[in-house]
């Protein structure tokens, strides 16, 4: 194995369905990496989504991608000359992008090593290892499985023994035991200042698009989730155990934001911010102790267990102005036996109702189209939706994706065959038809119901929707091209 000695970590271009909106973030799996690596080798980073944000191009399936051509990645890989190029892979939809970078890659310089992580990977490694420009594959949580793979070449060592890892050895694929979870206060803060910041800053457009101050910016402050929902493989990527960072661990990351970089709003990118309450608890109280005065929201989503007046009052304090309720469904079988979430639907109610009276914004997640959902049910979660009374809702359709229990369901009752591309999967159309339903007609549902519900804001709550979205409204050109996206869906 190639000594390792510089290091490129990429973020490939973002493939995106027309109807679909692009965001602006720092990514902060590479961040995190990048924080981790530099202790090791020289280390440096390239966001292709930021760096070619206004650079779009259409593919081949329909979709569209944004972000800097693949040879402009080739030209600055050239420029780096890295032993190591690492291409990050959050989604199934990006594999191929990541193939691309990878290919460039080994066009400047075959020895260039390749490896990607992410969750497509981590559940697909053989099969993604099967593209010979893809060396490694680091699976789960890869800060210090890179971290040890740095080491291990400069010592002289191949990847044998390197819990975590995927690769090939003598015609064959390798696939090392899992790693154990890490500590996560031993992880250090994402290396942000690697990044151009002041590019996020002109771009402001987060997930969820609202915001109230600039400049913003993500962090997260624990892994994976306590819950085992089907549709979701966040728990079998962190390694099945729900993990937090301590208050204090935070609330340090927190005060460099401030105090370093200028931030004035933070966006909780969670799986499940308060499932520890008292953990939750102690966070909010030091931002307020420590007089941050900033603003915040849970884009990701939040459960609504332990959502309380004492903790609401908290959250408020703190300067939270919304909070996105991860509802999926309104039915409560749907929820029990099929999604198998540990929600109650009146839990959900009373949760939007103390939101609403302390006067916070809320955001609903509900989703559609799962395996084994009747027609009946799905409209249980409409009615449902409109009787919460929330402030905007993004209404999805159930895709099947690697390393979820719904993709075993789906498999094994024949919806999807051996050959189903994760490639295409889009959360606003349906990629499988069951008995019960179409996927035209899923299609149909989701787009009406998205558009009736969130333009009736305007007629119901007219001053709570402008004091809301205000920031977000004084920017007229991206209002028209959100609207003429999700016109397309």
């Amino acid at each position: 194995m190639r000594k390792i000695e510089r290091a490129l970590l990429i973020f490939p271009p973002v493939t995106f369905s027309p109807q679909s909106m692009k965001q602006c973030q720092v990514p902060l799996g590479v961040a995190y990496l990048a924080a981790v690596l530099r202790d090791a080798c020289a280390v440096k980073v390239l966001d292709a989504a930021v760096e070619g944000y206004h650079h779009e191009e259409r593919t081949g399936q329909g979709y569209l991608r944004y972000g800097l051509s693949f040879a402009e990645i080739e030209k600055r890989i050239a420029e780096y000359q890295p032993d190591l190029v690492g291409v990050s892979c959050i989604f199934s939809s990006q594999f191929q992008n990541v193939l691309e970078v990878c290919h460039a890659a080994k066009r400047v310089d075959r020895e260039i090593l390749t490896i990607t992580g992410g969750s497509h990977p981590t559940f697909l490694a053989e099969s993604s290892l099967a593209h010979p420009e893809l060396d490694l594959v680091a699976r789960g949580e890869g800060e210090f499985t890179l971290r040890e793979l740095v080491t291990a070449s400069q010592q002289g060592r191949g990847p044998e023994g390197i819990a975590g890892l995927a690769y090939r050895r003598n015609g064959r694929i390798v696939v090392a035991p899992d790693r154990l979870p890490a500590q996560l206060d031993e992880i250090p803060f994402p290396a942000r200042e690697l990044f151009p910041l002041e590019k996020y800053f002109a771009i402001s457009l987060p997930m969820g698009i609202v915001y109230q101050r600039k400049p913003f910016m993500n962090l997260i402050t624990s892994r994976g989730c306590p819950y085992r929902c089907t549709f979701c493989s966040s728990t079998n990527f962190w390694g099945n155990v729900y993990r937090t960072r301590s208050a204090e661990n935070v609330l340090e990351e927190m005060e460099y934001l401030v105090s370093e970089l200028g931030i004035r709003e933070f966006k909780f990118f969670d799986d499940n911010l308060t499932a520890n309450k008292a953990r939750a608890k102690e966070i909010f109280q030091g931002m307020i102790a420590r007089q941050f005065n900033v603003t915040w929201n849970t884009p990701n989503g939040i459960h609504v267990k332990h959502l309380d007046d004492e903790l609401l009052d908290l959250m408020k304090a703190s300067g939270c102005y919304e909070l996105t309720l991860a509802v999926e469904s309104g039915d409560p079988d749907v929820l029990r036996y099929i999604i198998r979430k540990p929600t109650r639907l009146p839990e959900v109610e009373e949760a939007a109702k103390r939101i609403r009276r302390k006067g916070l914004g809320s955001y609903g997640f509900f989703i559609i189209g799962f395996p084994g959902e009747t027609r009946e049910q799905i409209q249980h979660t409409l009615d449902f939706s409109r009787k919460l009374d929330l402030d905007r809702i993004s209404c999805f359709i159930a895709n099947p994706l690697p390393g979820t229990e719904m993709y075993r369901i789906c498999k094994e009752r024949g919806y999807i065959q051996d050959d189903y591309s994760f490639d295409s999967i889009d959360y606003f159309e349906g990629r499988f038809e069951t008995p019960e339903w179409s996927r035209e007609e899923l299609h149909r549902l989701r787009r009406g119901w998205f558009w009736r519900y969130n333009l009736s804001l305007l007629v119901r709550h007219p001053v709570r929707f402008f004091s809301r979205y205000l920031p977000f409204l004084a920017r007229p050109g991206l209002v028209l091209d959100i609207v003429r996206r999700r016109l397309r869906g």
